[in-house]
Protein backbone atom coordinates (compact mmCIF):
# COMPACT_ATOMS: atom_id res chain seq x y z
CA UNK A 1 0.00 0.00 0.00
CA UNK A 2 1.49 3.42 -0.92
CA UNK A 3 2.39 5.75 1.92
CA UNK A 4 -0.33 8.05 3.16
CA UNK A 5 0.24 11.56 1.70
CA UNK A 6 -0.17 13.23 5.07
CA UNK A 7 1.33 16.66 5.69
CA UNK A 8 2.97 15.21 8.77
CA UNK A 9 5.42 13.47 6.45
CA UNK A 10 7.31 16.75 6.17
CA UNK A 11 7.76 16.80 9.95
CA UNK A 12 9.05 13.23 9.84
CA UNK A 13 11.39 14.07 6.96
CA UNK A 14 12.77 17.10 8.80
CA UNK A 15 13.30 15.09 12.00
CA UNK A 16 15.17 12.36 10.12
CA UNK A 17 17.48 14.82 8.35
CA UNK A 18 18.17 16.96 11.42
CA UNK A 19 18.75 13.99 13.73
CA UNK A 20 21.42 12.48 11.50
CA UNK A 21 22.93 15.87 10.64
CA UNK A 22 23.24 16.68 14.35
CA UNK A 23 24.86 13.26 14.83
CA UNK A 24 27.41 14.25 12.18
CA UNK A 25 28.18 17.49 14.05
CA UNK A 26 28.78 15.73 17.38
CA UNK A 27 30.72 12.93 15.65
CA UNK A 28 33.34 15.04 13.86
CA UNK A 29 33.44 17.85 16.41
CA UNK A 30 36.06 15.79 18.24
CA UNK A 31 38.52 16.12 15.35
CA UNK A 32 39.38 19.83 15.85
CA UNK A 33 39.36 19.27 19.64
CA UNK A 34 41.69 16.26 19.71
CA UNK A 35 44.55 18.10 21.42
CA UNK A 36 42.24 19.47 24.15
CA UNK A 37 40.71 16.06 24.82
CA UNK A 38 44.09 14.29 24.90
CA UNK A 39 45.36 16.81 27.43
CA UNK A 40 42.23 16.56 29.58
CA UNK A 41 42.28 12.75 29.74
CA UNK A 42 46.10 12.47 29.71
CA UNK A 43 46.17 9.95 26.87
CA UNK A 44 48.44 9.46 23.88
CA UNK A 45 47.40 9.90 20.27
CA UNK A 46 47.37 6.11 19.87
CA UNK A 47 45.06 5.71 22.87
CA UNK A 48 42.79 8.49 21.67
CA UNK A 49 42.38 6.72 18.30
CA UNK A 50 40.25 4.20 20.22
CA UNK A 51 37.48 6.82 20.13
CA UNK A 52 37.03 6.36 16.38
CA UNK A 53 37.41 2.60 16.80
CA UNK A 54 34.54 2.57 19.31
CA UNK A 55 32.22 4.38 16.90
CA UNK A 56 33.30 2.08 14.04
CA UNK A 57 32.58 -1.08 16.06
CA UNK A 58 29.18 0.30 16.99
CA UNK A 59 28.41 0.97 13.32
CA UNK A 60 29.37 -2.60 12.40
CA UNK A 61 27.24 -4.23 15.10
CA UNK A 62 24.17 -1.99 15.21
CA UNK A 63 22.73 -2.00 11.66
CA UNK A 64 22.28 -5.76 11.34
CA UNK A 65 20.58 -5.89 14.76
CA UNK A 66 18.53 -2.75 14.06
CA UNK A 67 16.75 -4.27 11.08
CA UNK A 68 15.52 -7.20 13.17
CA UNK A 69 14.52 -4.98 16.12
CA UNK A 70 12.56 -2.62 13.87
CA UNK A 71 10.65 -5.51 12.32
CA UNK A 72 9.57 -6.60 15.81
CA UNK A 73 8.96 -3.30 17.61
CA UNK A 74 8.23 -0.81 14.83
CA UNK A 75 10.20 1.95 13.16
CA UNK A 76 9.20 4.87 15.37
CA UNK A 77 10.09 3.14 18.64
CA UNK A 78 13.41 1.91 17.28
CA UNK A 79 14.39 5.32 15.87
CA UNK A 80 13.42 6.90 19.21
CA UNK A 81 15.80 4.46 20.92
CA UNK A 82 18.54 5.41 18.46
CA UNK A 83 17.96 9.11 19.09
CA UNK A 84 18.21 8.48 22.84
CA UNK A 85 21.54 6.67 22.40
CA UNK A 86 22.88 9.60 20.36
CA UNK A 87 22.22 11.74 23.45
CA UNK A 88 25.28 10.07 24.99
CA UNK A 89 27.09 12.96 23.25
CA UNK A 90 25.62 15.20 25.95
CA UNK A 91 27.35 13.11 28.64
CA UNK A 92 30.74 12.78 26.91
CA UNK A 93 32.24 16.16 27.95
CA UNK A 94 31.17 15.62 31.58
CA UNK A 95 32.64 12.17 32.28
CA UNK A 96 35.66 11.92 34.59
CA UNK A 97 37.69 9.18 32.90
CA UNK A 98 38.74 8.12 29.43
CA UNK A 99 37.21 4.59 29.61
CA UNK A 100 33.82 6.11 30.47
CA UNK A 101 34.28 8.60 27.65
CA UNK A 102 34.95 5.68 25.26
CA UNK A 103 31.79 3.92 26.46
CA UNK A 104 29.72 7.05 25.85
CA UNK A 105 31.08 7.33 22.30
CA UNK A 106 30.25 3.68 21.67
CA UNK A 107 26.63 4.29 22.72
CA UNK A 108 26.62 7.44 20.59
CA UNK A 109 27.83 5.41 17.59
CA UNK A 110 25.14 2.78 18.20
CA UNK A 111 22.48 5.47 18.11
CA UNK A 112 23.73 6.95 14.85
CA UNK A 113 23.82 3.51 13.22
CA UNK A 114 20.24 2.80 14.33
CA UNK A 115 18.95 6.07 12.88
CA UNK A 116 20.73 5.82 9.51
CA UNK A 117 19.61 2.22 9.05
CA UNK A 118 15.94 3.13 9.50
CA UNK A 119 15.81 6.41 7.59
CA UNK A 120 14.94 4.61 4.35
CA UNK A 121 12.14 2.41 5.74
CA UNK A 122 10.62 5.39 7.58
CA UNK A 123 10.66 7.47 4.41
CA UNK A 124 9.09 4.59 2.51
CA UNK A 125 6.24 4.44 5.04
CA UNK A 126 5.46 8.15 4.92
CA UNK A 127 6.25 9.48 1.45
CA UNK A 128 4.57 8.75 -1.90
CA UNK A 129 6.71 6.87 -4.39
CA UNK A 130 7.27 9.88 -6.64
CA UNK A 131 8.83 11.82 -3.72
CA UNK A 132 11.25 9.09 -2.65
CA UNK A 133 14.26 10.10 -4.82
CA UNK A 134 14.37 13.68 -3.54
CA UNK A 135 13.85 12.76 0.12
CA UNK A 136 16.50 10.04 -0.16
CA UNK A 137 18.90 12.56 -1.68
CA UNK A 138 18.53 14.92 1.27
CA UNK A 139 18.87 12.11 3.80
CA UNK A 140 21.91 10.80 1.96
CA UNK A 141 23.85 14.00 2.66
CA UNK A 142 22.54 14.62 6.19
CA UNK A 143 25.67 13.39 7.98
CA UNK A 144 27.95 15.12 5.44
CA UNK A 145 26.13 18.39 6.13
CA UNK A 146 26.68 17.89 9.84
CA UNK A 147 30.36 17.10 9.30
CA UNK A 148 30.78 20.26 7.23
CA UNK A 149 29.19 22.32 10.01
CA UNK A 150 31.40 20.67 12.62
CA UNK A 151 34.61 21.36 10.71
CA UNK A 152 33.59 24.99 10.11
CA UNK A 153 32.25 26.08 13.52
CA UNK A 154 33.78 23.83 16.22
CA UNK A 155 37.11 25.61 16.57
CA UNK A 156 35.42 29.01 16.46
CA UNK A 157 32.93 28.14 19.20
CA UNK A 158 35.62 26.45 21.32
CA UNK A 159 37.65 29.67 21.17
CA UNK A 160 34.84 31.51 23.02
CA UNK A 161 34.37 31.39 26.81
CA UNK A 162 32.39 28.17 26.29
CA UNK A 163 35.63 26.27 25.71
CA UNK A 164 35.77 22.74 24.31
CA UNK A 165 33.51 21.27 26.99
CA UNK A 166 30.84 23.91 26.50
CA UNK A 167 31.04 23.41 22.75
CA UNK A 168 30.43 19.67 23.03
CA UNK A 169 27.61 20.32 25.52
CA UNK A 170 25.91 22.67 23.05
CA UNK A 171 26.15 20.10 20.26
CA UNK A 172 24.93 17.36 22.61
CA UNK A 173 22.05 19.60 23.65
CA UNK A 174 20.92 19.75 20.02
CA UNK A 175 20.89 15.92 19.95
CA UNK A 176 18.81 15.90 23.15
CA UNK A 177 16.36 18.46 21.76
CA UNK A 178 15.83 16.29 18.68
CA UNK A 179 15.18 13.26 20.91
CA UNK A 180 12.44 15.24 22.65
CA UNK A 181 11.08 16.28 19.25
CA UNK A 182 10.94 12.61 18.18
CA UNK A 183 9.12 11.69 21.38
CA UNK A 184 6.53 14.42 20.80
CA UNK A 185 6.17 14.46 17.01
CA UNK A 186 7.46 11.13 15.73
CA UNK A 187 4.97 8.43 14.90
CA UNK A 188 4.24 5.62 12.51
CA UNK A 189 1.64 6.39 9.81
CA UNK A 190 -1.88 5.16 10.32
CA UNK A 191 -2.40 1.78 8.72
CA UNK A 192 -5.38 1.04 6.52
CA UNK A 193 -7.85 -1.43 8.09
CA UNK A 194 -7.13 -5.01 6.99
CA UNK A 195 -9.25 -6.41 4.18
CA UNK A 196 -11.79 -8.92 5.55
CA UNK A 197 -10.61 -12.46 4.90
CA UNK A 198 -7.13 -11.34 3.77
CA UNK A 199 -4.15 -13.33 4.99
CA UNK A 200 -1.79 -11.55 7.42
CA UNK A 201 1.48 -10.32 5.90
CA UNK A 202 4.12 -13.02 5.66
CA UNK A 203 6.99 -12.73 8.16
CA UNK A 204 10.21 -11.30 6.79
CA UNK A 205 13.70 -12.34 7.88
CA UNK A 206 17.28 -11.73 6.86
CA UNK A 207 17.41 -14.89 4.78
CA UNK A 208 14.62 -13.47 2.61
CA UNK A 209 16.56 -10.32 1.71
CA UNK A 210 19.93 -12.08 1.52
CA UNK A 211 18.55 -14.22 -1.30
CA UNK A 212 17.92 -11.07 -3.35
CA UNK A 213 20.83 -10.03 -5.57
CA UNK A 214 19.76 -6.38 -5.30
CA UNK A 215 20.64 -6.38 -1.59
CA UNK A 216 24.25 -7.26 -2.38
CA UNK A 217 24.59 -5.15 -5.52
CA UNK A 218 23.43 -2.03 -3.66
CA UNK A 219 25.65 -2.96 -0.69
CA UNK A 220 28.68 -3.21 -2.97
CA UNK A 221 27.88 0.05 -4.74
CA UNK A 222 27.47 1.89 -1.44
CA UNK A 223 30.64 0.35 0.01
CA UNK A 224 32.77 1.18 -3.04
CA UNK A 225 32.05 4.88 -2.73
CA UNK A 226 32.48 5.02 1.05
CA UNK A 227 35.78 3.09 0.99
CA UNK A 228 37.25 5.45 -1.60
CA UNK A 229 35.98 8.52 0.27
CA UNK A 230 37.45 7.32 3.59
CA UNK A 231 40.80 6.28 2.15
CA UNK A 232 41.27 9.71 0.61
CA UNK A 233 40.14 11.44 3.83
CA UNK A 234 42.59 9.39 5.92
CA UNK A 235 45.67 9.39 3.70
CA UNK A 236 45.63 12.20 1.12
CA UNK A 237 46.64 15.04 3.50
CA UNK A 238 49.71 13.07 4.62
CA UNK A 239 50.48 12.09 1.03
CA UNK A 240 50.33 15.71 -0.15
CA UNK A 241 52.63 16.87 2.65
CA UNK A 242 55.25 14.13 2.26
CA UNK A 243 55.23 13.66 -1.51
CA UNK A 244 54.19 17.04 -2.92
CA UNK A 245 55.41 19.17 0.05
CA UNK A 246 52.11 21.03 0.40
CA UNK A 247 51.50 23.12 3.50
CA UNK A 248 49.30 21.48 6.16
CA UNK A 249 46.26 23.69 5.49
CA UNK A 250 46.52 23.26 1.73
CA UNK A 251 46.97 19.51 2.11
CA UNK A 252 43.76 19.20 4.13
CA UNK A 253 41.47 21.41 2.07
CA UNK A 254 40.88 19.02 -0.83
CA UNK A 255 38.87 16.54 1.26
CA UNK A 256 36.61 19.46 2.16
CA UNK A 257 36.22 20.31 -1.53
CA UNK A 258 34.92 16.77 -2.18
CA UNK A 259 32.20 17.32 0.44
CA UNK A 260 31.32 20.83 -0.71
CA UNK A 261 30.91 19.66 -4.30
CA UNK A 262 29.12 16.46 -3.33
CA UNK A 263 26.30 17.77 -1.11
CA UNK A 264 24.59 20.04 -3.70
CA UNK A 265 25.26 17.44 -6.41
CA UNK A 266 23.41 14.75 -4.46
CA UNK A 267 20.40 17.02 -3.99
CA UNK A 268 20.42 18.06 -7.66
CA UNK A 269 20.56 14.40 -8.69
CA UNK A 270 17.63 13.72 -6.37
CA UNK A 271 15.60 16.18 -8.47
CA UNK A 272 16.90 14.58 -11.68
CA UNK A 273 16.20 11.05 -10.45
CA UNK A 274 12.62 12.05 -9.78
CA UNK A 275 12.26 14.04 -13.00
CA UNK A 276 13.73 11.42 -15.34
CA UNK A 277 12.16 8.44 -13.59
CA UNK A 278 15.30 6.26 -13.87
CA UNK A 279 17.86 5.01 -11.32
CA UNK A 280 20.51 2.85 -13.03
CA UNK A 281 22.12 5.64 -15.10
CA UNK A 282 23.10 7.46 -11.93
CA UNK A 283 25.06 4.41 -10.72
CA UNK A 284 26.66 3.97 -14.14
CA UNK A 285 27.68 7.61 -14.55
CA UNK A 286 28.71 8.06 -10.92
CA UNK A 287 30.75 4.85 -10.85
CA UNK A 288 32.52 5.59 -14.12
CA UNK A 289 33.36 9.20 -13.26
CA UNK A 290 34.48 8.55 -9.66
CA UNK A 291 36.89 5.84 -10.75
CA UNK A 292 38.33 8.28 -13.29
CA UNK A 293 38.41 11.51 -11.27
CA UNK A 294 40.07 9.77 -8.33
CA UNK A 295 43.28 9.22 -10.32
CA UNK A 296 43.68 12.97 -10.73
CA UNK A 297 43.77 13.34 -6.94
CA UNK A 298 47.08 11.52 -6.55
CA UNK A 299 48.79 11.21 -9.95
CA UNK A 300 49.26 14.96 -10.46
CA UNK A 301 50.97 17.46 -8.17
CA UNK A 302 49.28 20.44 -9.83
CA UNK A 303 46.93 22.19 -7.38
CA UNK A 304 44.63 23.11 -10.29
CA UNK A 305 44.35 19.49 -11.44
CA UNK A 306 43.83 18.24 -7.87
CA UNK A 307 41.13 20.85 -7.23
CA UNK A 308 39.29 20.03 -10.47
CA UNK A 309 39.57 16.31 -9.70
CA UNK A 310 38.24 16.89 -6.15
CA UNK A 311 35.18 18.72 -7.51
CA UNK A 312 34.50 16.00 -10.08
CA UNK A 313 35.06 13.27 -7.49
CA UNK A 314 32.64 14.92 -5.07
CA UNK A 315 29.99 15.20 -7.76
CA UNK A 316 30.45 11.62 -8.99
CA UNK A 317 30.59 9.97 -5.55
CA UNK A 318 27.34 11.62 -4.50
CA UNK A 319 25.45 11.10 -7.77
CA UNK A 320 24.26 7.56 -6.83
CA UNK A 321 23.08 8.62 -3.34
CA UNK A 322 19.36 8.84 -4.09
CA UNK A 323 19.38 6.07 -6.69
CA UNK A 324 20.71 3.31 -4.39
CA UNK A 325 18.11 3.80 -1.66
CA UNK A 326 15.27 4.37 -4.11
CA UNK A 327 16.10 1.21 -6.08
CA UNK A 328 15.69 -0.92 -2.96
CA UNK A 329 12.38 0.71 -2.06
CA UNK A 330 10.93 0.23 -5.55
CA UNK A 331 11.63 -3.49 -5.93
CA UNK A 332 8.51 -5.50 -6.58
CA UNK A 333 6.93 -6.90 -3.43
CA UNK A 334 9.26 -5.02 -1.09
CA UNK A 335 7.79 -3.53 2.12
CA UNK A 336 9.33 -1.24 4.75
CA UNK A 337 10.17 -4.42 6.71
CA UNK A 338 12.22 -5.71 3.78
CA UNK A 339 13.96 -2.36 3.45
CA UNK A 340 14.81 -2.31 7.19
CA UNK A 341 16.65 -5.61 6.78
CA UNK A 342 18.22 -4.57 3.46
CA UNK A 343 19.54 -1.34 4.96
CA UNK A 344 20.80 -3.22 8.00
CA UNK A 345 22.69 -5.57 5.70
CA UNK A 346 24.03 -2.74 3.53
CA UNK A 347 25.37 -0.61 6.38
CA UNK A 348 26.86 -3.50 8.34
CA UNK A 349 28.54 -4.87 5.20
CA UNK A 350 29.89 -1.41 4.39
CA UNK A 351 31.26 -0.76 7.87
CA UNK A 352 32.86 -4.21 8.08
CA UNK A 353 34.70 -3.65 4.79
CA UNK A 354 35.55 -0.04 5.56
CA UNK A 355 36.87 -0.87 9.02
CA UNK A 356 39.91 -2.51 7.45
CA UNK A 357 40.13 -1.79 3.69
CA UNK A 358 40.84 2.00 3.75
CA UNK A 359 42.97 1.68 6.90
CA UNK A 360 44.66 -1.65 7.62
CA UNK A 361 44.88 -2.96 4.04
CA UNK A 362 45.99 0.43 2.73
CA UNK A 363 48.67 0.67 5.43
CA UNK A 364 49.92 -2.84 4.60
CA UNK A 365 50.15 -2.01 0.88
CA UNK A 366 52.10 1.13 1.71
CA UNK A 367 54.41 -0.84 4.01
CA UNK A 368 55.09 -3.43 1.31
CA UNK A 369 55.60 -0.98 -1.56
CA UNK A 370 56.95 2.07 0.25
CA UNK A 371 54.45 4.29 -1.59
CA UNK A 372 50.94 5.64 -1.13
CA UNK A 373 50.10 5.29 -4.81
CA UNK A 374 49.43 1.51 -5.01
CA UNK A 375 46.95 1.83 -2.15
CA UNK A 376 45.17 4.71 -3.85
CA UNK A 377 45.04 2.74 -7.10
CA UNK A 378 43.58 -0.29 -5.28
CA UNK A 379 40.79 1.73 -3.67
CA UNK A 380 40.09 3.62 -6.90
CA UNK A 381 39.75 0.41 -8.92
CA UNK A 382 37.55 -1.05 -6.16
CA UNK A 383 35.20 1.95 -6.47
CA UNK A 384 34.30 0.76 -9.98
CA UNK A 385 31.97 -1.76 -8.28
CA UNK A 386 29.48 1.14 -8.40
CA UNK A 387 29.55 0.96 -12.20
CA UNK A 388 29.41 -2.85 -12.11
CA UNK A 389 26.36 -2.80 -9.85
CA UNK A 390 24.68 -0.38 -12.24
CA UNK A 391 25.24 -2.82 -15.09
CA UNK A 392 23.83 -5.82 -13.21
CA UNK A 393 20.88 -4.33 -11.36
CA UNK A 394 17.50 -3.89 -13.03
CA UNK A 395 15.79 -0.54 -13.50
CA UNK A 396 12.90 0.09 -11.09
CA UNK A 397 11.92 3.69 -11.90
CA UNK A 398 8.74 4.70 -13.74
CA UNK A 399 10.83 5.85 -16.71
CA UNK A 400 12.10 2.37 -17.51
CA UNK A 401 11.42 0.97 -20.96
CA UNK A 402 8.10 -0.80 -21.14
CA UNK A 403 6.72 0.61 -17.89
CA UNK A 404 3.08 1.74 -17.81
CA UNK A 405 2.47 5.45 -18.22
Amino acid sequence: MPPTPSRHRFVIGALLFLTYAAFGVSWLALSPLTTDLMGFFHVTKREFSLVNTAVTIAKVVAPIATGAVAVRFGLKRTILLGSLLICAALVSPLVPSFPVFLASRFLFGLGGAVVVTLMGPMVMQWFPRNELPLVNAFNGVAVNSGIAVAMFVTSRVAATPLGWQGTLLVFGGVNAALFVAWALLGRDPESAPPTPGAAPPAPVGYLDVWRMKETWLCSLAFTGGVALYLSFSYWLPTFYQTEFHFEKVAASQYSGVVNLAGIPSAIACGFLTRRLGVRRPFLLVGGLLSGTAAFGMFLSSSPAVIFASAVLLGVSLFIPTAAISTLLMELEGVTPRHVSLMMGTMFSFCYVVCSFLPTYVFAEIRELTGSFVPGFVTLTVFSWVIFGAGLLIKETGPGRRGSPA
